[in-house]
């Protein structure tokens, strides 16, 4: 699944370009699978966005946010959200691409571009609303942009395992299956680890190696560990290496499941404490 590297690289490219998705007009909306939309009906959907401008693009966690500007409506903003979810892939084309096998969505804009949606997978989505938060109001704050004070306290207040609550999007945004692995393994975290016994710089090292593995990440285009995002060239050290040796120690990073997700760690880096 896309985490918070891969999304944001998602969103450079299309914020950035060559072509650059900003300021561009859509003309028409072409919605091959209607099951893509949630909360609005196909029609609804496409008298919406039609000769609407493209006007600024961020990001919340693994939730892409394009804010929309309408002429229809006395140039009335309203946000067009993209969650790509396990295969969702959103790239930007010469409109006279022949749609392919997978495409949902095909949103028609000026300069002869197509902005597509496609998703193997179905299971990703697109929600059209007049404020973000009616979609990401139940995220905690950014992986990217929390502050170690938070963190602290959130952890403070919670008694979880620690590998679950990294993939919590209700405490902390962004953060996936491959990148909880990556961040508590440089961190020397075991991820079974009950929330009360992290030390004090347990929850330091905790915040530094998030921010450390998501910023390389993301200066890498992401991960490529299934093949979605070819161009991501983060090296992973410790996620779908079973029974290989740990870069730092020689020991055999080892695969068990905790919350119901694959997990892997260094038994040797990543020692199980009790309460500190």
């Amino acid at each position: 699944m896309p985490e918070l590297p891969e999304v944001e690289n998602v969103l450079r490219s299309l914020r950035d370009g060559p072509p650059a998705l900003t300021g561009q007009v859509i003309h028409r909306a072409l919605i091959i699978w209607s099951g893509v939309l949630s909360g609005s009906n196909e029609d609804i959907f496409q008298a919406m966005v039609q000769n609407s401008t493209f006007s600024a693009i961020s990001r919340h966690g693994k939730y892409l946010i394009f804010t929309l500007s309408s002429i229809n409506q006395c140039r009335k903003e309203f946000f067009l959200i993209v969650h790509l979810r396990m295969t969702g892939r959103l790239y930007l084309v010469p409109r006279e691409n022949a749609v392919v096998r997978h495409t949902r969505v095909s949103l028609l804009l000026g300069d002869d571009l197509a902005l597509r949606f496609d998703d193997p997978r179905k299971f990703g989505r697109i929600w059209l609303v007049n404020h973000p938060d009616e979609v990401t109001c139940g995220l905690g704050p950014d992986a990217l942009t929390v502050d170690s004070d938070y963190v602290e306290s959130a952890l403070a207040e919670r008694r979880r395992q620690i590998k679950p609550l990294l993939l919590d999007q209700s405490f902390i945004a962004g953060i996936g299956n491959i990148y909880a692995d990556e961040i508590l393994f440089r961190a020397g975290i075991h991820p079974l680890a009950s929330t009360e016994a992290l030390s004090d710089n347990d929850k330091e090292r905790l915040y530094d190696s998030m921010i450390g593995v998501l910023s390389e990440a993301v200066d890498a285009r992401g991960a490529n560990v299934d093949g979605v995002f070819k161009e991501g060239a983060f090296v992973v050290d410790v996620y779908g290496r079973t029974g290989e040796s740990c870069r730092v120690c020689d020991t055999a990073i080892t695969k068990i499941r905790v919350g119901q997700r694959g997990t892997h760690y260094c038994p040797t880096c990543q020692p199980l404490r009790s309460r500190p």
